[in-house]
């Protein structure tokens, strides 16, 4: 096992990486909340895959634990599913001791979080990621929110948790495609902050699993991005960097229909559109973009837009959370391991750069 810990103003906490640790580590951190009661939120896949399990791991520690189980997949990521968390809460006579244990994915830790922030005007909660995405994405920064038909991410807060306890063991489940998902992370990571880690990525097949690999990968990307959530809390500037193919990214999740690509297919995508437009505006040097094309190239997913014009275009660009009047701030690459923000952006510009990207790279995006 080994461990780092994000130190934010007034508070830090501790993550934990490794094979076997859960039982363990999980009981010692609940534990440090002085709380009688955990409400876990789960889903319905991990609930068949691992029944109880947080039960099983905490039921020797003195307290009540209740399980809520939502349906599984983005689709479900919004505000009628936030309801069944909240619903639970009151059933179950939760209040402000309480401890909520994210038990899942992206999904679950964004609405379990985005719960824990504002039931009771705040509880304590504990991130245990269950997908390499999770591990080194949304279980780590405190950015908590469900999707809006119009736009992904758009209604949240920012909730840091109290432990994140990343255990290896459950990526034995994980499908090749979610595998390749969170694969695209760790890449990003690398591509906007390490080249060094990009390469040491790049060495490394995420199958078959090795856990001494996906170890010091999910601890170095962790790394990369509790560094920039310790100088940028709540996104004023710096974090802005994290989003690197995001932008693009959202808009495919939110048009394609939610669920239809995986968070990391669509950002891999946006990724390298970033990267394209780096090289077309001078920023990025050709042999770089082309390593980095090919290099995602390899695990990406080709993605199809339907019905895709500049108005819809430039709607759902706009209606982003990094929308600003007409234009968008926009990361792009300087080198391989160093980006900046384009502020102010213009949607125009983008929609002629994603037409020519789209046109020479239809195995990426394809317009339908």
């Amino acid at each position: 096992m080994i461990s780092l810990q994000v130190n934010l103003p007034g508070r830090e906490y501790k993550i934990d990486i490794g094979l076997n640790i859960l039982e363990k580590q999980l009981p010692e951190a609940v534990l440090l909340n002085a709380t009688d009661h955990v409400v876990v939120v789960t889903n319905t896949t991990l609930q068949e895959l691992y029944p109880d399990c947080i039960f099983n791991v905490l039921k020797d520690s003195g307290m009540q634990v209740s399980t809520c189980v939502l349906p599984d997949g983005e689709e479900h990521k919004n505000l009628a599913t936030l309801s069944q968390i909240f619903d639970f809460m009151m059933e179950v006579s939760a209040n402000r001791k309480t401890l909520m244990v994210a038990f899942g994915g992206g999904v679950i830790g964004d609405m379990a979080g985005f719960a824990a922030s504002t039931f009771v005007r705040g509880i304590p909660f504990i991130q245990v990621p269950t997908t390499l995405l999770s591990d080194v994405d949304s279980s780590v920064g405190g950015k908590t929110a469900v999707n809006h038909p119009l736009g992904k991410n758009t209604i949240g807060s920012f909730k840091q948790p109290e432990y994140v306890c990343i255990e290896l063991s459950f990526l034995k489940t994980l499908p090749s495609r979610e595998l390749k998902a969170g694969y695209m992370e760790l890449l990003k990571h690398g591509l906007i902050q390490d080249a060094d880690f990009f390469n040491f990525t790049l060495n490394h097949s995420v199958e078959p699993l090795d856990f001494n690999y996906l170890e010091q990968a999910i601890f170095r990307s962790c790394g990369i991005k509790g560094r920039v959530v310790e100088q940028d809390e709540t996104e004023k500037g710096l974090r802005a960097n994290l989003n690197f193919g995001h932008t693009l990214g959202h808009l495919i999740e939110t048009h394609a229909g939610y669920g239809m690509y995986l968070h990391g297919e669509a950002v891999g995508a946006g990724m390298c559109f970033a990267a394209f437009v780096s090289w077309r505006w001078n920023e990025l040097a050709e042999n770089e973009w082309e390593l980095i094309r090919n290099s995602l190239g390899q695990f990406l997913q080709p993605v199809k837009l339907a019905n895709l014009d500049f108005e819809i275009f430039r709607d759902l660009i706009l209606h982003d959370k990094k929308a600003n009047k007409q234009a968008v701030n926009f990361i792009l690459l300087k080198k391989l391991g160093e980006s900046f923000i384009q502020q102010e952006t213009s949607v125009e510009k983008l929609w002629d750069e994603f037409r020519q990207f789209t046109a020479k790279f239809p195995e990426i995006v394809e317009l339908e």
